[in-house]
């Protein structure tokens, strides 16, 4: 692998002419690093463009906070070159890299060698920069190339499972096709992901290895290895062998992923020490084997003791359950975001039946308050049907909002409603959930949004959807919690930060539906409760409760929705937010538009296939 080569395919370079490609290849100067050496520290001079021709490194601010992962054919540097500023962030190496390096002096020849070539590079860096943090990141997610399967114990098929991940691994939708409607949820896309675009994936032993290279460690392993990851898509190592190759692959991996049984109480030993005593910083994930109706009692203990950043089920075997773990892990998942709106977020429920027919899987789900509810439905594995009849026997058959009392810090004590999530979620826990699962809350105490995705569901929910001045707070380790869409109605979000795929987002939220009819004003005297709107209705104490606690939260949708993909302001303005009983027309309404509005994910689930 030579500098021509990556030059050739780099954004920054590929457009220049080949005879300028070729003059700046001439200057590079190979580097490579292993997994947490440091490139440079922040506030060190900008004398050096990099180009990562393999590998992947991290960059952080010097108080810590993470700037962002870089990956192949990504520059680094390329700002501070042209300014002369100093370094703003520290970057260091998650696994074995390998880049190209361009002195400042070399880059000025070239400047003056090359004008047209560096004015082209010059434009390509200010389009960067302009770009949305959110393509950036789907960008950087996409470019997972490698991944070690890692069984926790030789019982566990690592084998087996890795070569039905370099399966599903190879498969992509290719630009043009479309899923056609009246399908099963994910059918669609699961079918289309068949068709190959580019270089499939490749699956890697110790076997091939020696094979191939003759030898399981050294130089002319690292360099077969790196040729592997820059001619194909994805490769898998199976990460079983000789110690040597256990250690390689875990070092080459932009993710780990440690295969378990769901029933294992706890990790070996054995399993602690390959990863800890390799000084590893690549991302560590945990997929559990979980047949059909099995527990899953101890992913918190798993996923602490392993310092893993996410966990997924995968019933052995299920082709839809690896398909989906092979997007989520690649930055071509979907991920739906439902926003708060009381009675308005009914038609979330349109929504999922109109992904469902249309073939697009959801892979992971979160919401606010009513969003949340409908989230954590779906994806504790009821359909759009079961979902409905589920919201209709909460909030029009029972009516579980009505237990008043004097109001202290709440107009209602809130115990039905509670009690009810209890029977319609059990025990059940979200890190149990099949499908993963957040919700938000906002933290009165200290004034900011609390991201739950582990502990019991009906726990959670009952915070989320605890309207303030309407139901109590919930108490939580010294804090105040109450209604997620109180400070954060759409969380798209806490969803981008997961770099899971695409985000779906659905607004429901109440603009324009609360107002006094006919008043002019200034009217001090103008009573809104008991005058009625155009539809008849009359805006109630609950309503004035909700918008006023709500007003914050919706005010910052549109920045939210900024970090869609595709977003969804569902035709449900006039609806209030009590109104129970219009439930199915609600549905219908969020079902119409729907249809109407995902083909545009579809295009861009069509592209997907053209990524690097």
């Amino acid at each position: 692998m030579d500098a021509l080569t990556i030059l050739s395919e780099c954004p920054l370079t590929a457009g220049l002419s080949p005879a300028a490609v070729a003059r700046l290849a001439a200057e590079a100067r190979p580097v490579r690093l292993e997994a947490g050496e440091i490139l440079f520290g922040a506030g060190e001079a900008s004398e050096i463009l990099f180009i990562v021709a393999t590998g992947r490194l991290r960059a952080i601010f010097p108080d810590g906070r993470v700037a962002g992962d870089i990956a192949r054919l990504e520059p680094i540097g390329e700002i501070g070159l042209l300014s002369g500023e100093p370094r703003g962030a520290g970057v260091h190496a998650l696994r074995s890299s390998l880049l190209f390096a361009f002195s400042r002096q070399a880059f000025h020849a070239f400047a003056m060698a090359e004008p047209a070539a560096f004015m082209a590079m010059t434009r390509v860096i200010i389009s960067r920069m302009r770009e949305p943090d959110r393509a950036a990141r789907l960008r950087t997610a996409r470019k997972i190339r490698t991944l070690a399967v890692l069984g926790a114990h030789p019982a566990v098929d690592a084998a087996g499972f890795a070569a039905q991940l370099t399966a599903a691994l190879g498969q992509r939708l290719h630009p043009g096709d479309r899923a056609p409607a009246r399908r099963e949820a994910g059918a669609g896309l699961t079918a289309e992901f068949m068709a190959e675009s580019g270089p499939r994936a490749i699956l890697v032993d110790h076997e091939r290895a020696l094979r191939e290279v003759g030898d399981d460690s050294g130089g002319a392993l690292h360099e077969w290895m790196s040729q592997l990851e820059f001619a194909h898509t994805q490769v898998v190592y199976v990460a079983a062998g000789s110690r040597d190759w256990v250690r390689a692959t875990l070092h080459q991996a932009d993710r780990i992923l440690v295969l378990a049984e769901a029933a294992d109480p706890t990790p070996p030993p054995a399993l602690l020490d390959s990863l800890l005593s390799t000084g590893l910083l690549a991302s560590c994930e945990l997929v559990l084997l979980r047949p059909e109706g099995e527990a899953a009692a101890h992913v918190p203990g798993w996923k602490q003791a392993l310092g893993a950043r996410s966990h997924f089920f995968v019933r052995p075997g299920d082709a839809s359950d690896i398909a989906s773990l092979a997007r989520q892990l690649t930055g071509f998942g979907v991920g739906l975001v439902l926003g708060g709106g009381g009675a308005r977020g009914f038609a979330h429920v349109g929504l999922l039946q109109a992904m469902r027919e249309l073939g697009i899987p959801v892979d992971v789900c979160g919401g606010a308050s009513m969003g949340a509810y409908v989230a954590a439905l779906h994806a504790s594995g009821r359909d759009p049907a079961g979902i409905a009849d589920t919201l209709r026997d909460t909030f029009t058959r029972r009516r579980l909002l009505n237990d008043y009392r004097f109001p202290g810090v709440a107009l209602i004590a809130g115990r039905k409603f509670r009690r009810h999530l209890q029977e319609v979620f059990g025990e059940l826990r979200i890190e149990q959930m099949r499908t993963p699962f957040f919700c938000v809350s906002t933290n009165l105490t200290h004034a900011r949004s609390e991201v739950h995705d582990e502990g019991r569901v009906a726990d959670w929910l009952a915070a989320s959807m605890c309207i303030p001045g309407l139901a109590p707070p919930v108490a939580w380790k010294g804090s105040l919690l109450c209604d997620g869409a109180v400070v954060n109605s759409l969380p798209a979000d806490v969803m981008q930060d997961l770099g899971r795929g695409l985000v779906v987002a659905s607004d429901v939220s109440m603009e324009g539906a609360i107002g006094a009819p006919d008043a002019q004003g200034p009217d001090a005297d103008f009573d809104a409760v008991h005058r009625c709107n155009s539809e008849g209705y009359r805006v109630s104490l609950k309503d004035v409760l909700f918008r006023t606690t709500s007003l914050s939260s919706e005010s910052g949708t549109g920045a939210r929705a900024r970090n869609a993909d595709l977003y969804l302001r569902m035709p449900v303005g006039s609806i209030k937010t009590f109104d129970w009983k219009r439930l199915d027309e609600i549905i219908e309404k969020g079902y119409r538009h729907a249809l109407a509005e995902l083909p545009a994910l579809l295009e861009k689930l069509g592209g997907s296939g053209n990524q690097a």
